[in-house]
C-alpha cells in the first residue's frame, strides 16, 4: 500500500497520466461517434431541456445518446405542458449540425459535439409517452418557478449557469466579466461553505456533515446540465476534502490533474467546450502561482491580473477581441458580484420579499457596466490567432511564473507582431461571405490600406435583421483584423443585398456609402435618412476608391430593382473583375452594346445564378476564368439555375458557389488562388 501511495505521488505517474489522456483523446476523436446511422425516423427519449421561441421549440433529449430536437408546433399548450423528465416519442429526420460556413467563425457541429450531441432531429410529430417524475420533476418545477420571477435571467445565470438570455450578456463579454455568470468555484464554495456551517451546527462530526453537503452539491451540479466549470469546482471540492481528511498529501495542482482526468474520461469532447478551456486553464495558473498577498485589494488585483493574462489568448481565439480595461472592470465587478449580487440572488430566490432589493442591486450593477461603454476605444481587434500561438503563449507564461521574467518579453513581441499581421500582406483579397440567400463580398487591399464591402445580405423574412450582422459579418471582419469598412457599396435596395445595412451601420464603423441612382425603395430611403455618413449616388461614372479605379457601367434608371443594380468593373493586381449585382440579361445586353469589356479573371455572377441572368452570349464575350455565385443552401428559388451553370461550364469557367462551398476567398497574387471554407 505504501509503495502504491509512492507511485501515485510520483511525477512519473502524472507524466504517464498526461500521455494516457493524450492517447485517449486521440482515439476518441477518431473512433468514437454516434450510435445512430442517420436513417432512423422514430425515437423515444427523456426531455433534458426545453426552450420556446415563437412557434418553434427546441428540446434536448436523452435516448441512446443525446439529441437536439427542432419542432415547429401548432399547439403551444401541448408544448408548454411538456416537462423536463417527460418521456416522449418523436417522428422526424436526422441531420448533421452545420459546420462553420465562413472561415474562422463559430463551428456549431463542434459546439454540440462538446456536449456529446451528434445529430439534430427535425421533428414532424411529438407524443407524450410517460410523465416526469423524481429529480427531473423537481428540476422542471425549479425552472418554471424561475421563469415567473422578475429577474429570471439573473436567476438562471447564478442558479443554473445559463447566462444566454442576459440582456447585457454581449456587453459583459466585451468587458471581460462574463465569467462571473458561469457557475464555478466561487458559487460552489459559497454554497458548500454555507451548507457546512449549517450541518455542523446540527452534527459535530465533519464526515457526516460532508456527506450531506456532498448529496446536496451532487444534486445541484446535476441541475446544471453538465457545466464544465461547475464540474471542475465540484470534483475539486470533494477531492480537496478527502485529501485533507485522509491525509493523502496531494498538492492542489495534482488534484486538478485528477479532476481533469475524471472530466475527460466522462466526456472526451469536453475539451471543445469554451467553459472547460477557461475554467481549467485559469484554475491551473492560479494554483501554479499561489497568491500569498496580504490584504484583500492586493489579492484581488493579483488574481484579476492573472485571470486576464491566462484568459487573453482564449479570448482572442474565440472572440478576436480584448479590452484593455478588463483588469479595472474586474476589480469592480468581482467584489460586487461575489459579495452582493450572487448571495442576494440565492437569498431573494428563497425569500421572495427580498427580490426588490435584488432588483435594485441588478439595476445598480447594470448601470455601472453600461457606463464603461465610454471606454470602447480601449477595445483591440486581432486577426484569428493560430493554436500554435496559444501553445507558445502558455509555455512562455509558465516560464514567467517560474521566475524567468525575462522570457515574458517574448510573448509581448509575439502578440504585438500578431496584431499587425493583416498589414503585412502584399496581395488583394476578394472574400465572398456566406450570408445565406444574399450577397456580401469583401475586397481587401494590400497591407489592409482599404476595405470595400459590396452589399451586406439580409432577408425580408427574418424577424431580427441584426442577427446576420452580429453573428456573421462583424465576427468575420474581426477574424481578419478589420476595424472599419472604408466603403460600403449597396448595389440596390433588395433585402438580400441591403437588409443588414441598418444594423451594420449602427454597430460597425463605415466611412462612406455608395448607392445606385435609381428610384429609392423604402429600405434605401431609410438608409439615406438614418445616418450621418457621406453617401455617393452613382449613375454612369468612373471613380477612384483608395487609389483604385472603379468603372460603374449601368447608366439608366430602371424601375425594376434588379436591373437597376450597380454593375461595376475594376482592375486589381492586374486582374480584371466584374461585379454584376442582381442585373439580368437586359442589363447584360445593354452593357455588351455600350462597352468593350476585356476578358475577365473574376466574375461575380449576377442575381445568384438565376436563369434570368448570365446569358451565354454575354459570358462568351467576357469569358471569366473564375465565377463566384452567392446562393443560400435551401433557397426557394433553387439558385444557381441549371442553365446558368451549363452556360458557365460551356465557356470553361471555374465555378464556386457559397451554396456548396461556404465562403470563398480569392487571393489576387501572380496566380489566382482560391480557397473555400467547405471542401
Amino acid at each position: 500500500m505504501k509503495r502504491l501511495n509512492n507511485i501515485l505521488h510520483s511525477n512519473s505517474f502524472f507524466i504517464f497520466l498526461f500521455l494516457f489522456l493524450a492517447c485517449y483523446l486521440l482515439v476518441s476523436f477518431y473512433f468514437l461517434g454516434s450510435k445512430y446511422s442517420g436513417t432512423e425516423t422514430l425515437f423515444e427519449g427523456t426531455i433534458l431541456s426545453k426552450k420556446i421561441d415563437g412557434n418553434y421549440a427546441t428540446f434536448e433529449i436523452k435516448s441512446k445518446e443525446k439529441i437536439l430536437i427542432y419542432y415547429q408546433f401548432s399547439s403551444l399548450d401541448f408544448v408548454e405542458k411538456l416537462k423536463i423528465g417527460d418521456v416522449i416519442q418523436i417522428k422526424g429526420a436526422l441531420e448533421l449540425p452545420q459546420k462553420n460556413r465562413n472561415f474562422n467563425l463559430f463551428n456549431y457541429r463542434n459546439y454540440l459535439k462538446g456536449k456529446q450531441i451528434y445529430w439534430i432531429l427535425n421533428a414532424e410529430n411529438i407524443a407524450l409517452k410517460e410523465s416526469s417524475k423524481g429529480f427531473y420533476l423537481w428540476k422542471d418545477k425549479l425552472i418554471r418557478r424561475i421563469q415567473k420571477r422578475k429577474n429570471s435571467t439573473y436567476y438562471f445565470a447564478f442558479l443554473l449557469g445559463d447566462s444566454s438570455n442576459l440582456e447585457f450578456q454581449k456587453l459583459y463579454q466585451e468587458l471581460g466579466i462574463s465569467h462571473l455568470f458561469a457557475v464555478s468555484g466561487m458559487h460552489i464554495l459559497f454554497i458548500a461553505g454555507c451548507l457546512s456551517k449549517l450541518f455542523q451546527r446540527v452534527c459535530s462530526k465533519k464526515q457526516i456533515s460532508f456527506f450531506f453537503v456532498f448529496l446536496i452539491l451532487t444534486f445541484y451540479v446535476w441541475l446544471l446540465s453538465d457545466s464544465a466549470s461547475a464540474n471542475r469546482a465540484y470534483f475539486l471540492y470533494i477531492l480537496s476534502f478527502l485529501n485533507k481528511q485522509y491525509k493523502w498529501e496531494y498538492s492542489s495542482l495534482k488534484l486538478l490533474y485528477f479532476v481533469a482526468t475524471i472530466s475527460i474520461l466522462r466526456n472526451p469532447f469536453c475539451i471543445l467546450q469554451m467553459g472547460f478551456q477557461f475554467s481549467f486553464l485559469i484554475c491551473f495558473f492560479l494554483l501554479l502561482k499561489k497568491n500569498a498577498s496580504t490584504g484583500y485589494l492586493k489579492r484581488l488585483l493579483k488574481t484579476s491580473f492573472l485571470t486576464f493574462l491566462v484568459s487573453l489568448p482564449l479570448s482572442l481565439y474565440h472572440f478576436n477581441q480584448i479590452h484593455l480595461g478588463t483588469l479595472f472592470f474586474n476589480m469592480i465587478a468581482i467584489p460586487f458580484v461575489t459579495t452582493l449580487l450572487f448571495p442576494f440572488a440565492l437569498l431573494s430566490f428563497l425569500i421572495e420579499p427580498l427580490e426588490l432589493s435584488f432588483s435594485h442591486l441588478v439595476f445598480l450593477f447594470e448601470g455601472f457596466m453600461q457606463s464603461f461603454k465610454m471606454f470602447s476605444f480601449m477595445k483591440l481587434t486581432f486577426a484569428s490567432i493560430p493554436i500554435i500561438y496559444i501553445a507558445i503563449y502558455y509555455i512562455v507564461l509558465i516560464a514567467v511564473f517560474k521566475k524567468s521574467e525575462k522570457w515574458g518579453i517574448l510573448f509581448v513581441l509575439l502578440l504585438f507582431f500578431h496584431f499587425f499581421i493583416p498589414y503585412f500582406s502584399n496581395d488583394y483579397f476578394i472574400d465572398m461571405i456566406d450570408i445565406g440567400q444574399g450577397d456580401s463580398i469583401l475586397i481587401r487591399y494590400p497591407h489592409l490600406k482599404g476595405t470595400i464591402l459590396v452589399d451586406c445580405g439580409g432577408s425580408l423574412y427574418k424577424k431580427n435583421q441584426s442577427s446576420d450582422t452580429e453573428n456573421t459579418l462583424i465576427p468575420y471582419f474581426k477574424t481578419l483584423g478589420i476595424k472599419k469598412i472604408d466603403v460600403l457599396i449597396i448595389t440596390h435596395g433588395d433585402y438580400d443585398h441591403a437588409g443588414n445595412a441598418l444594423a451594420l451601420l449602427k454597430a460597425f464603423p463605415v466611412k462612406q456609402i455608395i448607392m445606385n441612382s435609381g428610384n429609392d425603395n423604402e429600405l434605401e430611403q431609410t438608409i439615406l435618412k438614418s445616418f450621418q455618413i457621406p453617401i455617393l449616388k452613382i449613375s454612369e461614372r468612373t471613380i477612384f476608391l483608395k487609389n483604385q479605379k472603379f468603372q460603374f457601367l449601368n447608366s439608366k434608371t430602371e424601375k425594376n430593382e434588379n436591373e437597376d443594380s450597380l454593375v461595376f468593373y475594376t482592375k486589381l493586381a492586374n486582374k480584371n473583375i466584374l461585379f454584376m449585382g442582381d442585373a439580368g440579361k437586359k442589363t447584360e445586353n445593354k452593357i455588351k452594346k455600350e462597352y468593350k469589356l476585356p476578358k475577365m479573371d473574376i466574375l461575380k455572377v449576377g442575381h445568384h445564378g438565376s436563369k434570368n441572368s448570365s446569358g451565354l452570349e454575354f459570358l462568351e464575350g467576357i469569358s471569366p476564368k473564375i465565377s463566384l455565385i452567392s446562393a443560400g443552401v435551401t433557397n426557394q428559388f433553387l439558385h444557381p439555375h441549371k442553365e446558368t451553370l451549363e452556360n458557365l461550364s460551356t465557356i470553361g469557367s471555374h465555378i464556386y458557389s457559397t451554396k456548396k462551398q461556404g465562403s470563398i476567398r480569392v487571393r489576387l497574387s501572380k496566380q489566382l488562388q482560391v480557397s473555400t471554407c467547405l471542401p
